[in-house]
């Protein structure tokens, strides 16, 4: 496996996208190709930004096309982040399991790579957002715009990079005399430039979306993700808030468990284009052959109500021998010449779930404006009855509950929401005879700290 080095990464940036290369030691010393074009004229007029900015969305390092999902920072946040837990993982081949068991090295690839793919992604949008602002010759309205969507990439990116690492670098520029030394910055401190970040895009974006298909960032797809990062860190009355801003939006509506994950689905907030009309999560879970690659775990399987539609439309059953496998069936489609799924990246779903959580904290556990309110819309989508929980305690847990049956298999929700509740080692600990406390956590990697001695180990890994 290719390892990369967070101090030789740069920007490439070509007509349509923006890449990042790891195959340069200092950027002087690379010639540009004919092919490609030097940053200074990817911001020259409107036309050379907006094919710049769109690059982020196809950023490869952010979630490929193809291959296996683990090799981006989205996928591994799905795939690793899901082993860590109770959620999902790979059944298919062991070369995974250290995830699985919670003994992951210090020196793992995987772990290497993914704190890789989120700074290319972040050095490319901060080469963008510097970029935008210098430029004299891009119109002020393209420049709000582009800035809007590019700030949001920079916050859903730096969201998960977070979640996997805790504390890490507060990369802002494309500095690298001073980025290869800055040591990791507080959680805290992250937090508050995501949030930065998310209301500069809500005050330059609009609610219509600039593309076909919600496949660009607009107003709701940030105002979506601040609801989740002030659930994150506990401002209860903002989640709320600005969940309720997106369910109310005429714009949105639960779908049917069939068309959710459609790409015409009203349901989806944001999504990530693909040109064939396949996900690379269904290219990955649903099996090719007899044996899914994917599989969720069974604690999960056995945890649904009985008479949950999910287990029906989103979970396939494959009798191997004794055992009886789920994998995940949300994407329907393994490839396609036309279809009709793309990466669903924020839905509404998960707007209904945040503002009960919040509401339950805020102690409106039921009644009119509740979140047995909330989340009986969820279940009702699933064909369940409404919540017994009639406490606080009961409805948190309820609601917990239910974001593992909703959310499963998705961009890591299951060790996220487990590690911010510290509900971790309640659930965990009993189903995993190597769980321990810090494996909320992912490892900086080895190489990293190799590279740059200002870095320091998490808690569990020295």
């Amino acid at each position: 496996m290719k390892l990369l080095s967070i101090h030789k990464i740069c920007l490439v940036v070509i007509p349509g996208v923006l890449l990042s290369t790891a195959s340069c030691k200092k950027f002087i010393e690379v010639d540009v190709p004919i092919d490609q074009v030097s940053a200074d004229k990817a911001f020259l007029n409107d036309a050379t930004a907006l094919s710049s900015v769109l690059g982020l969305y196809a950023n490869g390092n952010l979630l490929p096309a193809s291959g296996s999902t683990e090799n981006s920072l989205l996928g591994a946040a799905t795939a690793l982040g899901g082993a860590a837990a109770d959620d999902i993982y790979l059944s298919s081949a062991t070369y995974l399991d250290e995830f699985k068991t919670n003994t992951i090295s210090t020196s793992s690839g995987y772990v290497n790579n993914t704190w890789n793919y989120a700074y290319a992604v972040i050095f490319a949008a901060n080469s963008a957002i510097e970029g935008l602002n210098s430029s004299t010759g891009v119109s002020p309205a393209v420049k709000q715009q582009l800035l809007g969507e590019t700030y949001f990439m920079r916050a859903f990116t730096y969201f998960y990079l977070t979640n996997l690492y805790g504390d890490v670098p507060k990369v802002t520029s494309t500095a690298n005399s001073v980025n290869l030394t800055l040591p990791r910055a507080p959680q805290a401190e992250i937090y508050e430039m995501i949030i930065s970040d998310l209301k500069i895009a809500q005050n330059n974006l609009a609610d219509a979306y600039p593309s076909a298909q919600r496949a660009r960032a607009n107003k709701a797809a940030a105002t979506a993700l601040l609801s989740r990062v002030y659930l994150y860190i506990k401002d209860y009355a903002n989640a709320e808030a600005q969940a309720t801003t997106v369910i109310n939006n005429s714009a949105y509506k639960l779908e049917s468990l069939d068309s959710a994950f459609l790409n015409t689905s009203n349901e989806v907030i944001w999504q990530r284009f693909t040109f064939y009309g396949y996900s690379i999560f269904g290219r990955n879970f649903v099996p090719s052959g007899t044996t899914p690659n994917y599989v969720i775990y069974p604690s999960l399987a056995a945890s649904f109500e009985s008479d949950d539609q999910r287990m029906a439309k989103w979970l396939k059953p494959l009798p191997i021998g004794n055992i009886t496998y789920y994998y995940p069936y949300k994407y329907k489609l393994r490839d396609a010449t036309a279809g009709n799924e793309f990466n669903v990246l924020l839905r509404l779903a998960e707007q209904y779930l945040i503002r009960a959580e919040a509401r339950a904290q805020l102690g409106k556990v039921t009644g009119a404006g509740s979140a047995a309110e909330d989340l009986n819309i969820v279940r009702t989508r699933a064909g369940l009855t409404g919540t017994t929980a009639n406490t606080q305690s009961t409805m948190l847990l309820a609601i917990e509950k239910e974001r593992a049956h909703e959310l499963f298999a998705e961009l890591g929700h299951r060790l996220f929401d487990l590690r911010r509740t510290g509900r971790a080692d309640a659930v965990l600990g009993p189903q995993k005879p190597t769980w321990k406390s810090t494996a909320v956590l992912f490892p900086v990697p080895a190489n990293q700290i190799l590279y740059n001695k200002n870095l320091t180990q998490n808690q569990g890994y020295n």
